[in-house]
């Protein structure tokens, strides 16, 4: 049976790429995995440059755009990284196998460092940074800690599943089978990218995405403002026309309606009107999963209470799996030696 880990950083508001990209295969997955363990992983939060005072209200905002989007406590572990400590303990275990060669070749590595450059002073404070470096340990420990042998991916990410499936074998080669391979999920879902320059990924800050908590006025001045191009046909090209293209592509997943469908319907008429009417159909798309977090969020003892018992569920099927882990390395024989 299928086991399914997958985590999302608390660096604002999720948006309509995280749910399109990532939260919507969640929800699919878990009405069929065995076990599902979602995360706000606010320990990979902490890598790059953040304010302290804000990261307890992100990390909040997360887990109330995760129940509301659909995640299911029935079905499903929702967790906070940090409240199971066995994350970090078995990342250390980890690091002691991992080649720093096989972190510095990663791509996403090198866009981090280029990220934190480009914040002025305190971002190249962050940038030797161990963390910076060892990211993809933690990230393979996220996903070995609970036996996960299925991650819901983007393309992008897929360099941290064949890492983590290196490290994994690295171990059970060394000291005896414990990782299941991993495979990652990519579903045929929608790449959602900036409005403002639609050859970077949606964003949680500025004009770049649409936030999961804009309002009506603000979806509409968002794509109101959207990138599109200096023609005037409504028509699917991601190397001519990205912009359009990837506002036709937020159309689709939201209405259900195929791209081609969309095109027919808007042959000879302008982008403007294409435009309003996509912020109509993101508008109420939105206000249900807008009603659900506002009363999520005026029961805040509901979603503490869901919150623990998904992470004292985590930290035992944790302990579990790095006890044989720290068995096999001799950390822990299980005698008390002293």
């Amino acid at each position: 049976m299928t086991k399914v880990f997958s985590g999302i950083r608390p660096s604002g508001r999720l948006h309509l790429g995280n749910y399109l990209g990532a939260i919507r295969n969640w929800i699919e997955l878990q009405n069929s995995a065995e076990q599902c363990v979602f995360a706000v992983v606010d320990l990979h939060g902490i890598t790059t440059p953040y304010d302290p005072k804000m990261l307890p209200a992100q990390i909040n905002d997360s887990v109330l755009d995760f129940l509301a989007a659909g995640v299911d406590p029935e079905k499903a572990l929702l967790i906070r990284q940090s409240k199971v400590p066995q994350h970090a303990e078995l990342m250390w275990l980890l690091s002691t196998i991992t080649p720093t060669g096989w972190l510095e070749r990663l791509p996403n590595w090198r866009e981090k460092i280029d990220q934190v450059d480009a914040m002025g002073d305190r971002g190249a404070s962050y940038r030797n940074n161990l963390s910076m470096l060892a990211y993809p340990v933690l990230m393979a420990a996220d996903i070995l800690l609970y036996g996960s042998d299925l991650v819901p991916v983007g393309e992008d990410q897929l360099p941290h599943i064949e890492i983590t499936n290196e490290i994994g074998s690295k171990f059970n080669h060394l000291f005896g089978e414990v990782f299941p391979r991993v495979k990652p999920f990519v579903a045929d879902g929608a790449r959602i990218m900036s409005l403002s320059d639609p050859t970077k990924k949606m964003s949680k800050t500025g004009d770049d995405g649409i936030s999961l908590g804009d309002t009506p006025d603000e979806v509409r001045a968002k794509i109101k403002r959207a990138a599109t191009d200096s023609g005037n046909e409504i028509r699917y090209d991601e190397k001519e026309k990205a912009g359009i293209s990837n506002l036709l592509t937020i159309y689709s997943a939201l209405s259900n309606k195929k791209i081609s469908e969309i095109e027919s319907e808007y042959t000879g008429k302008s982008y403007s009107e294409f435009k309003s009417d996509l912020a109509e159909v993101i508008v109420q798309f939105l206000a249900p999963l807008q009603e659900r977090r506002a009363k999520l969020a005026s029961d805040s003892a509901l979603v503490s209470s869901i919150l623990a018992k998904s992470e004292e569920k985590a930290r035992l099927l944790a302990k579990d799996v790095l006890s044989v882990v720290k068995e096999k390395m001799g950390v822990d024989n299980g005698r008390n030696s002293i």
